[in-house]
């Protein structure tokens, strides 16, 4: 297999449970294995990463900027990566997290979320199944405005199915179309 299989291998890993910025993910690569890349290498790797949708770009390091104090530049090494969430327990754990009381693990929860949701419905609209008028922050907002507006029995029922529905499980992507159906009927009622 060719080395940067390996080296996206090792990235994943280095991300599970965090959120890095590209030198940190680099020095744990380099620290955990012996496993040197040129940076051509890695950053080809961190792209490909990025296109396939297994990671996504989190934030922005400012540390990297030490004793600076009129910034000019952007620094790659200060861009902060997380591993895409994909699976239903995941997904599900997100909804739950937005109902923090600590408000920077609702925002963390709801930005992860929005982008999982905005790469779904990208999927759906791809394939020309559905066409929305609105955006895909109105829809999100509208479901989950939907999801906290029912009863304890029904939000629990109905935040196992818009987990799923965002998972990568079988069946996921006509479960999306079918609640973005209804809450979009549920807003003209």
């Amino acid at each position: 297999m060719p080395k940067n299989y390996y080296l996206k291998e090792l990235i994943l890993e280095s991300l599970s449970g965090n959120e890095l910025s590209k030198r940190e993910i680099l020095e744990r690569v380099k620290s955990e294995t012996n496993v040197g890349a040129s940076d051509k290498t890695f950053n080809e790797s961190l792209m490909t990463l990025l296109q396939e949708g297994k990671i996504y770009i989190a934030g922005y390091d400012f540390n990297v900027y030490t004793g600076i104090k009129r910034i000019q530049s952007i620094r790659s090494e200060g861009i902060i990566f997380g591993l895409s969430r994909m699976d239903f327990v995941e997904i599900e754990s997100l909804l739950k997290q937005m109902e923090s009381e600590n408000l920077e693990e609702s925002n963390r929860a709801s930005h992860s979320l929005k982008r999982i949701f905005r790469r779904k419905l990208a999927e759906v609209q791809q394939l020309g199944k559905m066409n929305f008028s609105n955006t895909s922050d109105v829809l999100f907002e509208r479901t989950i405005y939907y999801l906290n507006s029912q009863n304890e029995e029904s939000r629990r029922s109905f935040r196992n199915k818009f987990a799923w529905s965002l998972s990568d499980n079988q069946g996921s992507l006509e479960l999306f179309e079918n609640i973005l159906s209804y809450v979009i009927s549920q807003e003209r009622a």
